[in-house]
């Protein structure tokens, strides 16, 4: 009896350092590395190429293979007014693997804000996130916030802009990825509502 349980616990020791040879760089929860060749760099340039040269590719209606939000919020902090925006992927209703999430800004934001630039991703993981029908992970939020400029140093054309949110959501295996865009209104939240009272239309 000693000896069969002496065996299995070796074979289990061996099964786990040959699991952790093979496999040495999975997240925390098994999580395979990411091997695609996607970059903040390339984020960039493909939706930029995209807003300038291909409008068009951009869909304004919710994907069929998953639920995609897009929401906006104003806080008062430390002194300075920021404004979050954030993307959710839930309601997942295909297998999508290694998912990456990228939007943008209106580019007329870069004038109302304290930022060097508007894209944010979360290209910079270095484990993938997979979704699937009921299972954990339920969804995949990317948020930024960003501060805004004094009141006396923002362009009023902000009430139309701040809303613009293109957005892309790639996932798949590497040799088949499928790069869904969107151009969506983030839902403002009652804050933002409040706050973009200061500059109505026709000021």
């Amino acid at each position: 009896m000693r000896r069969i349980i002496h065996t299995g616990a070796c074979l289990l020791l061996m099964v786990c350092m040959v699991a952790c040879s093979l496999f040495p760089n999975n997240g925390p929860n098994g999580e395979p590395r990411r091997t695609d060749d996607y970059t903040l760099n390339s984020e960039r340039r493909d939706l930029n190429q995209q807003i300038l040269k291909n409008p068009g590719s951009f869909r304004e209606n919710s994907p069929n293979d998953y639920t995609l939000t897009a929401s906006v919020n104003v806080s008062h902090e430390n002194g300075a007014d920021y404004i979050t925006y954030e993307i959710l992927v839930n309601e997942v209703r295909v297998p999508m693997d290694n998912v990456i999430q990228s939007f943008a800004l209106n580019s007329s934001m870069i004038n109302n804000v304290n930022a060097s630039e508007l894209l944010n991703s979360n290209v910079h993981n270095t484990h993938e996130t997979s979704l699937g029908p009921d299972k954990e992970p339920l969804g995949l939020s990317l948020s930024r916030g960003y501060t805004l400029k004094p009141e006396t140093e923002i362009d009023s054309s902000i009430i139309h802009a701040y809303e613009d949110m293109y957005i892309k959501i790639s996932y798949g295996p590497n040799e088949d990825r499928t790069e869904d865009y969107f151009h969506l209104k983030a839902k403002p939240s009652s804050e933002v509502i409040e706050y973009m009272k200061a500059w109505s239309e026709d000021k």
